[in-house]
């Protein structure tokens, strides 16, 4: 629960590497609960990209988000609480930050079992829907946040493929009972690219390699925003023979890679 962690003063809520819409929103929530028990709070992000993403930062600025990038090697919390919300401390996806009391808020498989104080329900369709339980189970009347209700319906639209894959009650119940700005969630969706991003994704697409035999395709991008990756895998596995695809770029240390499947 929410209030479990009231004792502590200073908190600090961390999103993963190349944040999404979920886990700003899942952030911004949290935020702005314990900003209103007169706590310390910081939204932060880490990582080797600053958010560029044309929705996400369109995101940000429309629903007033708070969140600031910074270097993690510089950070090292002994009285603050750590709250890491749609990842866990210590997994790949997030850059670690020294922290001496740290609680997870997530919605994917488990992959680190070191923090006592996790909450990870894998079988919700977003850590936004997550959050929303933890919130109406202490009583917040959203309604009065309409900023955070819009961030949170994002996030669980983004998440789930424009609602497409919401099998829980709890995701149902989310995006039934919301009060958001339509107009927003409007801009949102149709902001997910900018127009050299656009080309970017048309290249890569054109040049696809395709293994007919096994059913996959292998796709070579342009540097770009991580989440353009996930953008051009999630078009190429919705083609009626591809089963499988992986899309990459090569960067100056390594590739950064993203894979879809659908068997």
């Amino acid at each position: 629960h929410l209030k479990d962690f009231e004792s502590y003063d200073q908190f600090v809520i961390q999103c993963h590497d190349n944040p999404d819409a979920d886990t700003i929103a899942s952030g911004f929530a949290l935020y702005t609960y314990y900003k209103e028990q007169g706590k310390q709070v910081q939204l932060v992000y880490s990582g080797r990209f600053q958010i560029q993403k044309s929705n996400l930062l369109l995101m940000i600025e429309k629903l007033e988000i708070p969140i600031s990038y910074v270097n993690a090697a510089d950070l090292h919390l002994t009285d603050e609480l750590l709250i890491t919300v749609d990842c866990q401390y210590g997994a790949g996806n997030v850059t670690k930050i020294s922290a001496e009391h740290v609680a997870v808020i997530d919605h994917h498989q488990v992959e680190t079992d070191q923090i006592s104080d996790s909450l990870i329900m894998s079988n919700f369709g977003s850590c936004s829907t997550i959050v929303w339980q933890l919130l109406l189970d202490a009583g917040v009347d959203l309604k009065q946040w309409p900023n955070v209700s819009t961030a949170l319906y994002y996030g669980l639209f983004t998440d789930t493929l424009q609602f497409a894959e919401i099998y829980n009650p709890a995701d149902k119940d989310m995006r039934d009972s919301l009060q958001f700005s339509a107009s927003t969630i409007s801009l949102l969706r149709n902001s997910n690219l900018s127009a050299s991003e656009l080309e970017i994704a048309g290249i890569a697409m054109i040049r696809t390699i395709y293994n007919e035999a096994n059913r996959y395709s292998l796709i070579k991008s342009q540097p770009c925003d991580p989440n353009i990756l996930g953008l051009i895998s999630d078009m190429c596995i919705q083609v009626d023979n591809v089963d499988m695809c992986v899309v990459y770029n090569e960067l100056n240390d390594g590739i950064k890679f993203s894979v879809r499947s659908c068997v």
